[in-house]
């Protein structure tokens, strides 16, 4: 399933969906979000994979869908990278600043298909906000699936300094882990990708919301 279409909403702190989807569950990390990494140095970002928030403390699976119903809208907060950065990273990440929502539904192991996404949306222009994105047509979701970022190019939506015990995935194969350079984001309807590589101490700063269904 593939939305055609997102409309950007007035941005904020947070994510809240719109009034006539209520009542509606946010799916997002737990506690206070420290501010995403840049322009500090080196400035960390998310280069051309998908990434699913694994564990966010002692919360297991944040991102993990409860029950069946309807995304219709999602955030993503963005630092500000200095222009060097950006000139950087557009020139050795495959373009400017892009992502969409994906869903994820597992197929054994560390193995994951890509069931429905979200448009593709050029951020570039909301450095230092938070994007809040309505969804045109919401995606349906099912129990137990799994919500993530998709990244073909580059997105400073990392926050740092987080203990062991706050992790990401992404989805490449174990050897290149430390590959960020190669294409990895899974983008093809009912594709399977491995997500064997583990990120500790970052979160990644993104949210959604979920219309129950009926």
């Amino acid at each position: 399933m593939l939305a055609a279409a997102a409309v950007l909403v007035p941005l904020g702190p947070a994510l809240s969906a719109p009034a006539a989807q209520a009542p509606t569950t946010v799916i997002a990390n737990s506690g206070s979000v420290a501010p995403p990494s840049c322009p500090v140095n080196p400035c960390v970002v998310i280069s051309r994979t998908t990434a699913v928030q694994v564990k966010d403390g002692s919360n297991r699976e944040p991102f993990e869908i409860h029950k069946d119903g309807e995304i219709v809208a999602w955030s993503v907060t963005l630092a500000v990278p200095s222009t060097g950065q950006v000139h950087y990273f557009d020139s050795h990440e495959g373009g400017t600043s892009r992502a969409e929502l994906a869903v994820l539904r597992s197929s054994g192991g560390l193995r994951y298909k890509l069931v429905a996404r979200s448009p593709l949306v050029h951020l570039q222009p909301y450095f230092g906000k938070t994007a809040q994105l309505e969804l045109a047509h919401p995606i349906t979701v099912t129990k137990g699936e799994l919500l993530a970022l998709s990244v073909p190019t580059w997105l400073p939506a990392l926050a740092l300094g987080y203990p062991g015990t706050t992790s990401w995935r992404a989805s490449r194969d174990p050897a290149d882990c430390a590959n960020v350079t190669d294409q990895t984001a899974q983008t093809r309807i009912g594709a399977t990708a491995r997500y064997d590589c583990l990120y500790q101490t970052a979160l990644v700063t993104y949210s959604a919301a979920e219309a129950a269904s009926g």
